[in-house]
C-alpha cells in the first residue's frame, strides 16, 4: 500500500513539474510560437528533472536550451525602452551592489531607475534603458550564478519587459580579491575600484606607486555590504595605514576623484 501511494505521489509531482515547465516556456516564447513548436519543445524538454532543483526551475538550463535551438528571440521590431523589474530578497544591500555590478559588466551602464522600494524583506528595483535587443538571460543568469545568486523566478511581462526574482542569501562578491593577513600584494593598472575580500583584520596599509598622484578613498563593509567606515583624503598621499572596524569583510580602495590617479598601481598589506 505504501509503495502504491509513493508511486502515485512521485508521478503526480513529475506531472506537476511538467505542467509548470510548459507554462513557463509558453510565457517566455509566446503562445503562438509554443503551439508552432510544441513537438520540438516536447522532445527538447522530455528530461524534466534536468530543469528543476527541487520545486524550483533551473532557469539557466531552460534559457540555454531555448537559445541553442532557436526558440529564444530577443530582437525587437524596432529600438525601444527595455524594462527590467527586480525583486531582491535576503542581503538586500549586497544584492543591490552585485546586481548593479553585473549590469555594468554586461555593458548596461546607462539606465533610469523608475521604481526603488526598500522594504524589510526585499527591494523592488525597476530600471529602463533604450536598446534593440532584450537582455540575454543566458549571459545574465550565468553572471549572477558566478556570484552565488539564486534565480527564483523569471517572467516575460511583454515584448520589452521582464521580471526577475533573485535570492542573495548565499551570494558573494565574485569580483572581489581575496587577500590574507600579512600578505603583500601589488595591483597594477587599476581600471576599477579595488574591492578586497579580507579575513578578520585590524588594519590596511596602502602604498601608492611613486608616479601616481593618489587622493585616497577607503571604505570598509561588513559581510552584508553595510558601510562600517569611510575615509577620504583631500590631499594626495604616497602611503596610508587605516585601522579596520570590527566586522570588516570587504574593503574598497579607490581614488577620491579619478582612477587615472592610481593607474600605475597600488601595493596593499592587511594586518
Amino acid at each position: 500500500m505504501f509503495r502504491v501511494v509513493f508511486l502515485f505521489l512521485f508521478f503526480f509531482l513529475i506531472s506537476l513539474q511538467g505542467e509548470i515547465l510548459q507554462e513557463k516556456i509558453k510565457n517566455i516564447i509566446g503562445e503562438r510560437n509554443y503551439l508552432i513548436h510544441k513537438g520540438l519543445i516536447g522532445h527538447l524538454f522530455k528530461n524534466e528533472p534536468r530543469y528543476f532543483n527541487g520545486d524550483r526551475i533551473r532557469y539557466f538550463n531552460l534559457f540555454k536550451t531555448l537559445q541553442e535551438n532557436g526558440l529564444l528571440d530577443l530582437r525587437l521590431q524596432k529600438r525601444g525602452n527595455i524594462q527590467l523589474k527586480f525583486k531582491i530578497s535576503n542581503n538586500q544591500q549586497k544584492g543591490y551592489k552585485i546586481l548593479n555590478d553585473t549590469l555594468e559588466t554586461l555593458g548596461y551602464k546607462y539606465f533610469f531607475t523608475t521604481v526603488f522600494e526598500n522594504n524589510v524583506e526585499y527591494i523592488l528595483w525597476d530600471i529602463s534603458f533604450s536598446a534593440e535587443y532584450n537582455v540575454d538571460p543566458v549571459i545574465f543568469i550565468r553572471e549572477l550564478k558566478q556570484n552565488g545568486v539564486q534565480v527564483m523566478n523569471v517572467t516575460k511581462i511583454d515584448e520589452k519587459s521582464w521580471s526577475y526574482e533573485l535570492d542573495f542569501h548565499n551570494a558573494y562578491l565574485e569580483r572581489s580579491v581575496k587577500i590574507d593577513t600579512n600578505e603583500k600584494v601589488y595591483f597594477r593598472k587599476l581600471l576599477k575600484p579595488l574591492v578586497l575580500n579580507v579575513p578578520e583584520i585590524k588594519s590596511v596599509e596602502v602604498r601608492s606607486h611613486n608616479l601616481n598622484r593618489w587622493y585616497p578613498k577607503v571604505v570598509f563593509f561588513d559581510k552584508n555590504l553595510k558601510v562600517l567606515k569611510s575615509i577620504e583624503y583631500a590631499k594626495y598621499q604616497k602611503r596610508i595605514k587605516v585601522s579596520a572596524p570590527l566586522g570588516t569583510k570587504y574593503v574598497k580602495v579607490t581614488d577620491l576623484y579619478n582612477l587615472i590617479n592610481i593607474k600605475r598601481g597600488l601595493t596593499i598589506i592587511v594586518r
